[in-house]
């Protein structure tokens, strides 16, 4: 077991996750439909940025509730939304579009609750890690009139203990494990 946040290491060592059963989120459309958008981590010294989400209630992703993309080499990490009038919005996917161009990873997310908002990324590699965070109840919690102290560990964060159960690699697939 590990900590979420390690995962933005790229060890070389976890490629010993590879291999998805469900749907490739480095390649499918739509693979992370209804997952929601926790946090985004951006190093910008090592040209490193982590997507953190919830899939609890993803369409296509079943085996785990949590998934975490890491992007290294990132070109370009954009985020455009209305402003909320609560402390916490559950943003979940409608629309996730994977593309490979001129050698870079380009994914873009579009999200509601209506105006909704847009994630887009633009990296020179990419793996997407699917695991489990111990001890997080069935479902989602509900946000309203709550914040992020308040809310506990009720939903991954970058400091949560993390099982991957599998990942897929830009670029191969690696050994398996």
């Amino acid at each position: 077991m590990m900590r979420i946040n390690d995962l933005l290491s790229m060890d070389p060592a976890l490629r010993r996750y590879t291999s998805i059963a469900e749907m490739d989120p480095l390649a499918e459309e739509d693979a992370l439909q209804e997952a929601q958008v926790l946090d985004v981590r951006f190093d910008a010294l090592a040209g490193i940025a982590g997507i953190l989400f919830d899939l609890r209630q993803a369409l296509q992703l079943r085996e785990a509730n949590t998934g975490v993309l890491v992007a290294q080499g990132v070109h370009g990490l954009t985020w455009a939304g209305p402003g909320r009038n609560t402390a916490l919005t559950a943003w979940s996917i409608g629309s996730s579009i994977p593309r490979a161009r001129d050698q870079l990873f380009e994914l873009s997310l579009a999200m509601w609750p209506y105006p909704g908002a847009r994630l887009s990324l633009i990296a020179e590699d990419a793996a997407f890690f699917v695991g489990n965070v111990p001890g997080l109840a069935e479902a989602p919690p509900d946000y309203i009139g709550r914040d992020r102290a308040a809310l506990g560990h009720e939903v991954s964060s970058w400091d949560s203990l993390f099982e991957p159960t599998s990942a897929v690699f830009l670029g191969g697939t690696g050994s398996g494990g």
